[in-house]
């Protein structure tokens, strides 16, 4: 046991560190369906539950228990064989409990929740390009913090 926080994110919630040893029980769930050649739906869902036990004298100080989900529409081979266009909505994460031992306070109790869309252009076999935009509301679960707007072009060479 380090005493220090858990990968920067945890601490003991009363004197900034102090955490021993923890175990973390976590389940996740995924479905896409392909319901025609062009178009699927698509869903994801976590659950986590991370039980911390205090460094000094070994006792379970609490729990962080957390959860995401994910859901989206797919359209395979949009505008090229091999394309593929996505929009989904997502809670990255969400405090079910503990937020007392989360650095951050875990926010004020917004919920951060974000719309992402994704498009994957393949150029050639071995180059592809993928634009995306992320709306991500709440940011970091606070629920004052403002909407941002995140876009990005990423390249794919394949070799």
């Amino acid at each position: 046991a380090t005493g220090e926080p858990i990968g920067g994110l945890l601490d003991d919630g009363v004197s900034g560190g102090g955490i021993g040893s923890g175990a973390a029980n976590t389940y996740l769930a995924n479905m896409s369906w392909k319901i025609t050649p062009n178009f699927g739906l698509f869903a994801r869902y976590s659950y986590a539950d991370y039980a911390l036990w205090d460094d000094d004298d070994g006792d379970r100080i609490g729990d962080v228990v957390a959860q995401s989900v994910q859901a989206g529409l797919a359209f395979p081979d949009l505008g090229k064989e091999g394309a593929m266009a996505a929009v989904s909505y997502l809670i990255p994460y969400s405090y079910i409990d503990g937020r007392e031992f989360v650095l951050s306070g875990a926010g004020d109790g917004g919920v951060q929740w974000e719309i992402e869309a994704a498009y994957f252009y393949p150029l050639t076999d071995n180059i592809a390009i993928s634009p995306r935009l992320y709306v991500i509301n709440n940011p970091n679960n606070f629920s004052d913090n403002p909407t941002v707007f995140v876009g990005n072009l990423r390249t794919q060479f394949r070799f």
